[in-house]
């Protein structure tokens, strides 16, 4: 085999069914600025795989990242049909070729899709795997289901709320903005909106986002998230809401609101992870087991000296401040 590493060449393309939005030459363009590597394994001449990525420096130290609002991103396998076992060896084979034809790096960071066949693979090849998790429901299951495989409070609030609220879809980024302000105020808000704004208007020129927003009875937003598509999954990809209003369930109607417009569609409903524990457990409440998102973690010597020194000062920082407290 062969190994190539070159910029990725953004022209148009059609991508097999198993990958997803992520993987799409437009989107790597809209979310670096066409700043992203591609690796590419071939052999005979013919491409058996590839892996784009996203470089970083940050204070010296060289990573190896998602690109932004990149929710997962792992290689491509071009292989003709074979046995399992077979296949398996072939993927194998190529992981360990793709890490050797990595930049150096201090510190790596794979985001695997629940789909993905490469997590075997890299965790054989002396990388770390870790676990996150999401939630998703299956395009088989309708969304009469789920409701009645939430939890009693749950299926009460987007009932309570479903009378309150009316859900509107629109096409304008910035009703998603104004009210992830409002969540977030500047000094708190991590978001960047420009590179947001950017990824949104690549998916709508090809008709595969919206932005749904609930509003009250005196037609005041009260909360807005941003769902994004391929051929195969719709996500939940951004949510925001008003933390003053005093009806509760906005976001648990916005999720179910989307859950529908999936199953119209004929897409698996991706709740496209979470932030926070309290968030994870607001989702679990819909009833669908998790479902996991391997996350592939290789590190340098130098990031992890430096990492557990941060953890000492910080460590030291506070034990002087509960003393000083105390």
């Amino acid at each position: 085999m062969k190994m190539l590493t070159s910029p990725l060449q953004f022209t148009p393309s059609s991508l097999p069914s198993e990958h997803s939005i992520f993987h799409e030459n437009w989107w790597l363009s809209a979310a670096t600025d066409d700043q992203c590597d591609r690796i590419e394994i071939k052999n005979n001449g013919a491409i058996v795989s590839d892996f784009s990525f996203y470089k970083k420096t940050h204070f010296g130290m060289k990573y190896i990242i998602p690109p932004p609002y990149t929710r997962t991103l792992g290689p491509r396998f071009f292989l003709p049909a074979s046995k399992a076992f077979r296949r398996s060896q072939k993927i194998r084979n190529i992981v360990s070729e793709l890490i050797e034809a990595l930049p150096k790096y201090d510190h790596l960071k794979i985001s695997l899709d629940p789909s993905d066949e490469a997590a075997f693979a890299f965790s054989i090849s002396g990388l770390q795997i870790r676990n996150a998790f999401t939630f998703r429901v299956d395009k088989n299951t309708s969304p009469c289901v789920v409701l009645e495989q939430c939890d009693q409070k749950t299926r009460n609030l987007i009932r309570s709320a479903a009378q309150k609220l009316d859900v509107v879809q629109g096409t304008d980024i910035e009703d998603f903005i104004q009210m992830s302000l409002i969540d977030q105020p500047h000094s708190k808000n991590s978001h960047d909106f420009p590179r947001m704004t950017k990824i949104f208007e690549a998916c709508l020129l090809r008709n595969q986002t919206c932005v749904l927003s609930a509003y009250s009875e005196k037609n005041q937003r009260v909360s807005s998230c941003v769902l994004i598509w391929d051929d195969k999954n719709l996500y939940f990809w951004q949510s925001a809401r008003d933390r003053s209003f005093s009806t509760p369930g906005a976001n648990m109607l916005l999720i179910w609101e989307a859950l529908k417009l999936s199953a119209s569609k004929n897409l698996t409903f991706d709740f496209d992870s979470f932030a926070s524990v309290r968030a994870a457990k607001m989702l679990a409440s819909f009833g669908q087991p998790p479902v996991i998102r391997p996350q592939v973690i290789g590190s340098s010597v130098r990031y992890q000296w430096e990492r557990a020194a941060n953890s000492t000062l910080i460590f030291l920082r506070d034990s002087w401040k509960n003393k000083l407290a105390s």
